[in-house]
């Protein structure tokens, strides 16, 4: 997972790296991650699988309902401008601590983008050892 640095311009815009565009497509849906402090970036199509099997949840559970709240009902559909920017709203901004101006960690998970402010980043923990049972829960070999 490659890290990119961009900066929030003062439409509340960032460019996709040109590498995920083609891959995005012209309409991507951007809305809050399971991760604090993180917004995801999903072509249409993809967000549409992930909704399908979130709304499949018992929504008796209060724990599915603040995730069809958080993920669905906070998602906006964006289209790509044609220099490879999208617009993200104010609202979402304020949910990563990001505003513009800012410049932010763009990383490509496998057809998402995950975005977070890069001051955010840079004060995370990226210390692997201190991830309990990550050798055993998760064996990656040559790691």
């Amino acid at each position: 997972m490659a890290r990119d640095i961009k900066k929030i311009d003062a439409k509340g815009r960032f460019f996709i790296p040109a590498k995920q565009r083609e891959q995005l497509g012209d309409e991507v849906v951007v809305t809050n991650s399971l991760d604090k402090g993180y917004l995801c970036v999903y072509s249409k199509e993809h967000f549409d699988h992930i909704a399908e099997q979130i709304r499949k949840l018992n929504s008796m559970d209060s724990k599915v309902r603040t995730i069809k709240r958080a993920i669905i009902g906070e998602a906006a559909e964006v289209t790509v401008d044609s220099q490879g920017r999208i617009a993200v709203s104010a609202e979402l901004w304020e949910r990563i601590f990001a505003k513009a101006g800012d410049e932010i960690c763009v990383f490509n998970d496998d057809g998402k983008l995950d975005v977070c402010a890069k001051s955010f980043y840079d004060n995370e923990d990226h210390d692997l050892s201190n991830i309990e049972g990550l050798e055993t829960d998760y064996y990656v070999e040559g790691l």
